[in-house]
């Protein structure tokens, strides 16, 4: 399928960015004040603005997906520089 063509009005954007990849979660409402969520994925288009604030975090820390021997998922895993 194609996916939506309405719009939504973003409540909530939060996740990572790394020079490795990015993991993003959004909460989305439609008009009617129905609300969704999910993965952001390519594709996504803001129709007029989109409000965001990029935190920095420095010194030696760094954020790593490692695969969780109990679930096989690769999890994020927030530890410092060797």
């Amino acid at each position: 399928g194609e996916g939506s063509r309405e719009t939504f009005e973003i409540l909530s954007l939060v996740g990572t960015f790394s020079p490795r990849g990015h993991h993003l979660h959004m909460s989305v409402s439609d008009s009617s004040c129905a609300t969704y969520g999910g993965h952001v994925l390519p594709g996504c288009i803001v129709h007029t603005t989109a409000e965001l604030v990029l935190g920095d975090v420095r010194g030696g820390t760094r954020f790593v997906r490692e695969e969780d021997a109990r679930t096989g998922y690769k999890e994020l895993h927030v530890d410092q520089e060797p």
